[in-house]
C-alpha cells in the first residue's frame, strides 16, 4: 500500500468533517419542518408546539398579555388609505409590528372583519373597500393582508387576534347613512338576501341575529378564518344590537326601535318578551362561534370585548357601581351568560373611562367584572382607553395606575389598549408609560389551591359599631370562589379581598360561601 501525503488526509477529513455537520443541519431542519406546510408565507405557530428544536425566544403563553388594538373601519389606523400599493401596505404592517415589539406589547387585535367585508381570503364577505376602494372579492395575485400580518408578527413573537364585528353590514352614520343594500357586492351576503338585513336610524345596516341564518352565516365565517390562517385569537368587539339613537317626544327622549318585530313573532315564541329573545339569539350567536374555533382549531382562543357595563345595581340584579348605558337592557348583550355556560375563553370588557369617572368609574368596573369571572375559568383581560390621552386633563399616570390596580386582581390575565394613533404619536407620554408599566416581565398560572381557610380579618364577629356601613376584609383560597349571598365576591391573587356594606339598624349577618363551606360573620348597628 502506498504511502498517502498527509496533505491529502487533511483534505479528506475536512471534507468528512464538512458532510457530517451538512447532514445534521439538514436533519434538524427536517425535524423543524415536519408536518409543516412550506408555503413561502405559512405562519408557524409559535406557542403551540413546545418544545420545537427551532423555535427560540418563544413568547410564553402564560404571561401577561399585552395587546394592541389596530383598527380598519374607515380607514381609521390601517390601511390609512385606500387603494395602496402592495408595498405600502407591507410598510404599514411593518411599522405597526415594529412600534408594538419596541414598546412590549405581545398581542395585535387586528380588525380583519369591519363591516361584513374581510381583509383577508374569503369565499363569504368581499375585500374591505376600506383596502381596494370598493367591494370585490379576493382573486389570485391580490396581497394577503392578513397573513403577511401573521408571519411578520410571529417572527416578533407577537401574537395575532382577528377582530371581527359580527353584525354591522355597514359602517355609515346618521349624517352619511349607508342603508343602500343595491350599492353592496352582487354577491355579498346581505345583497344576495336582504331579508337577512334591517337599517337602523344611526345609518347603517345590520344583520339580524335572530334569523337562525344569520347566526350560521356569522359562525361560518369565523370557522374560515381558522381554517384558513394561523391566527392565535377570534375576538368580537362591542357591537351587537345597535348602540340606540333617540327620538324626541314631548319632553322626553325614547330609543328608536330596532325593527325586529316580524323576527320576534316569527322566532320568539318561547321567550316572554323581546328583550329575552334578543339575547338569546345572541347567546347562541357566540356560542356557535365558539364552537367552530374549537371543532377547527381547539388551540385558538375565542374571546369578545364587550361595553364595559354589564347592568348598573339595582339592589337586586348584580350589577356594577355605576350609572352609565346598561349593555344587557340597551344592546342585548350577555357576556355573564357567555362565562357561565363556558363559551368564551377570555372576556376583555372596554373600560375607557378613569379612576374619577362618576357614573362608570374604572376600579369600581374592573373589581366588577374579577368577582363576575371567578370560578368560570374564563380569563379577564381589560381594554383601556389609550385615545382618551388626547382629551383627559391631568392624566398623573392614569394608564400606569389601570394597569397596576388591574394586575392585583385574581382573574385578570391581560390588559389591551385602544388607540394606536395616541401610541404612535406618544400622546401626552403615553409611549413613556407604555415602557415603564411593561417593563417587568410578568407570568400568571392558573391559581391554584394555596390551603387558606376562609377568614375575616378587618372586624371582630358579633361586634357592634354605631356606622351605617363598613369594609369588611379578610383571606381566602383563591382557588375556591367566594361569594356573599348570591353576590360574587372581588379578590386579589392571593385571595385576599375587602367589600363595603351597608348596615340596618340591629343585627346584621352576612354568610360567606366558600366551596362547601360557609361562614356567618355578624355585627350590631346600634
Amino acid at each position: 500500500m502506498k504511502n498517502i501525503p498527509l496533505l491529502y488526509i487533511k483534505i479528506a477529513s475536512a471534507i468528512l468533517a464538512f458532510v457530517i455537520l451538512l447532514t445534521s443541519i439538514l436533519l434538524i431542519l427536517s425535524a423543524c419542518n415536519a408536518g409543516r406546510d412550506l408555503h413561502p408565507y405559512a405562519v408557524y405557530p409559535h406557542d403551540r408546539i413546545l418544545p420545537d428544536p427551532c423555535a427560540m425566544n418563544i413568547i410564553n403563553p402564560d404571561s401577561e398579555l399585552r395587546g394592541l388594538w389596530i383598527a380598519t373601519v374607515q380607514n381609521i389606523n390601517f390601511p390609512t388609505r385606500s387603494n395602496l400599493s402592495e408595498t405600502a401596505l407591507k410598510d404599514e404592517i411593518d411599522e405597526i409590528l415594529e412600534n408594538a415589539a419596541s414598546l412590549g406589547f405581545n398581542a395585535i387585535f387586528f380588525q380583519v372583519r369591519p363591516s361584513a367585508d374581510a381583509l383577508y381570503r374569503s369565499d363569504i364577505f368581499p375585500l374591505s373597500k376600506y383596502v381596494t376602494g370598493e367591494q370585490r372579492f379576493f382573486s389570485e395575485g391580490d396581497f394577503d393582508i392578513l397573513e403577511y400580518l401573521l408571519d411578520r408578527a410571529h417572527h416578533k413573537n407577537i401574537r395575532v387576534h382577528a377582530w371581527v364585528n359580527p353584525l354591522r353590514v355597514t359602517a355609515g352614520s346618521v349624517k352619511h347613512p349607508e342603508t343602500d343594500i343595491s350599492a353592496l357586492h352582487p354577491d355579498h351576503p346581505a345583497a344576495k338576501d336582504p331579508s337577512l338585513v334591517r337599517a337602523y336610524a344611526d345609518g347603517k345596516l345590520y344583520f339580524d341575529v335572530g334569523i337562525p341564518r344569520v347566526r350560521e352565516l356569522v359562525s361560518d365565517g369565523v370557522r374560515e378564518i381558522v381554517q384558513r390562517y394561523d391566527v392565535d385569537g377570534i375576538i368580537f368587539d362591542d357591537y351587537f344590537y345597535p348602540y340606540p339613537e333617540y327620538k324626541e317626544l314631548g319632553e322626553k327622549k325614547i330609543a328608536i326601535e330596532f325593527d325586529d318585530a316580524d323576527t320576534y313573532e316569527k322566532y320568539g315564541g318561547a321567550y316572554d318578551n323581546i328583550g329575552d329573545f334578543r339575547r338569546a339569539s345572541v347567546n347562541d350567536m357566540i356560542k356557535r362561534c365558539y364552537d367552530a374555533v374549537k371543532e377547527t382549531d381547539p388551540d385558538c382562543l375565542f374571546g369578545v370585548a364587550p361595553f364595559g357595563i354589564w347592568q348598573n345595581d339595582n339592589g337586586t340584579n348584580g350589577g356594577s357601581n355605576s350609572s352609565g348605558l346598561s349593555s344587557y337592557s340597551a344592546i342585548y348583550c350577555d357576556p355573564l351568560a357567555w362565562a357561565s355556560g363556558g363559551y368564551v375563553d377570555y372576556i376583555a370588557p372596554q373600560l375607557y373611562w378613569r379612576f374619577s369617572t362618576g357614573s362608570a368609574p374604572y376600579g369600581e368596573l374592573a373589581t366588577w367584572w374579577n368577582a363576575a369571572l371567578d370560578g368560570t375559568g374564563v380569563d379577564l383581560y381589560i381594554c383601556h382607553g389609550a385615545y382618551n390621552y388626547e382629551t383627559w386633563e391631568d392624566i398623573d399616570l392614569e394608564m400606569t395606575r389601570q394597569i397596576e390596580h388591574a394586575r392585583e386582581l385574581l382573574c385578570y390575565k391581560g390588559s389591551l389598549l385602544y388607540g394606536y394613533a395616541a401610541i404612535k404619536n406618544n400622546t401626552n407620554g403615553i409611549v413613556d408609560e407604555a415602557k415603564s408599566f411593561f417593563a417587568p416581565d410578568i407570568i400568571y398560572t392558573d391559581t391554584v389551591s394555596n390551603g387558606i381557610a376562609f377568614a375575616v380579618t378587618s372586624h371582630e364577629n358579633g361586634s357592634e359599631t354605631a356606622k351605617k356601613s363598613i369594609v369588611i376584609s379578610g383571606v381566602s383560597d383563591p382557588y375556591y370562589p367566594l361569594s356573599l349571598g348570591t353576590a360574587s365576591i372581588s379578590r386579589n391573587k392571593n385571595g385576599d379581598f375587602s367589600v363595603h356594606l351597608p348596615l340596618k339598624m340591629g343585627e346584621n349577618a352576612f354568610t360567606f360561601k366558600q366551596g362547601d363551606a360557609e361562614y356567618t360573620f355578624n355585627i350590631t348597628r346600634k
